[in-house]
């Protein structure tokens, strides 16, 4: 059997949040296939904080900053080991060059179709086409070749108990992404927690530490009372948390967003830069309000069908494009 021929296997997916979010699922359907293999991760200081909460994996940082150095006493520290298969799971030439500093039989990467900056070179097999268009069924693709064929939410994940004293019943607005072009508009944020308020339910504003994001949060919640704004207050682990004991995440495309997906917990999603069919929640696409594929049509004057996999939307003011309205009456529907 294939299973025990392999008892060492590695992953390489350093970034950003979203798509460690991604990974997760498929290495932990993975890691139930594979019960006896031991798994090493490779990946970023941040996202390790959440690849942590998966019990049984092996997690080594990587900071890019290190550059080749830190590559070479990534080399030193695993030198003794062989991967009997390694599940490449990022797209960029730092983490193709990052792979081979390892020791490994089987190297694993994206079908043609899905390859990009030249991944192909890097390894020894090839992923079938995905069942799927979503960056998830990408990496399942390249699981597939280990027998792995689907995954299953919500996810088992190490959670640690919160820190705050939260209301029974509460829903997440997260309204900042990695990038402010991510951002939906200060009026519509407003306009959904003083909905969320009028349901009977808490609004709680999350993000990160950032000035940009405390500042917007402090002016989504200028005025209203019953608001709970615990952003830059939340370590990832406690957001994970967090988000489980949530009736509903609202966000743009970004980490909570997905974290949500973990944990089983519904999100409205807010799209208008990337295709929400590649990049949204993955068990909640029909809960997103997208304007994506109008915008990307207007760019590049072809329908959405005739575009490349990862084609993405270039104003900057895309997501104003959404109207409030729009994501009201959706809001309607979930709670």
């Amino acid at each position: 059997m294939q299973q025990e021929g392999i008892q060492q296997i590695a992953v390489v997916r350093l970034s950003a949040l979203g798509d460690v979010c991604h990974a997760v699922a498929v290495v932990q359907a993975m890691m139930k296939l594979y019960p006896t293999a031991k798994v090493t991760w490779i990946t970023s200081p941040l996202e390790a904080r959440l690849v942590r909460l998966l019990e049984g994996v092996d997690v080594i940082e990587y900071d890019k900053k290190s550059g080749l150095a830190g590559m070479f006493t990534l080399r030193a520290k695993l030198k003794h080991v062989i991967f009997d298969a390694l599940l490449h799971l990022q797209w960029s030439s730092r983490s193709s060059v990052l792979t081979r500093m390892l020791k490994v039989k089987r190297r694993i990467g994206f079908s043609l179709s899905r390859s990009r900056e030249k991944q192909n070179w890097f390894v020894n097999e090839l992923a079938p086409e995905p069942k799927g268009y979503h960056v998830l069924d990408s990496f399942l693709s390249v699981a597939s070749v280990l027998g792995v064929q689907g995954v299953t939410f919500p996810c088992q994940l190490n959670l640690p108990e919160i820190e705050f004293d939260l209301p029974k019943s509460y829903v997440i607005v997260n309204p900042c992404g990695s990038k402010v072009e991510k951002n939906w508009t200060l009026e519509g944020n407003r306009a959904v927690v003083k909905r969320i308020l009028e349901k009977g339910l808490t609004p709680v504003l999350t993000g990160g530490p950032s000035e940009l994001e405390v500042t917007f949060s402090q002016n989504i919640e200028s005025g209203i009372e019953g608001v709970l704004n615990l952003v830059g207050k939340t370590s990832v682990e406690s957001m994970c948390t967090l988000i489980k004991g949530a009736l509903l995440v609202v966000s743009p495309d970004t980490g909570p967003a997905h974290i949500a997906t973990l944990v089983g917990t519904p999100v409205l999603g807010l799209y208008a830069l990337s295709n929400p069919k590649r990049t949204g929640p993955y068990n909640d696409i029909h809960n997103v309000v997208s304007v994506y594929d109008e915008l990307a049509e207007k760019e590049y004057n072809k329908p959405v069908r005739e575009l490349p996999w990862a084609t993405t939307v270039h104003d900057p003011k895309a997501m104003q494009h959404i109207r409030i309205e729009q994501v009201l009456a959706k809001l309607d529907t979930l709670i």
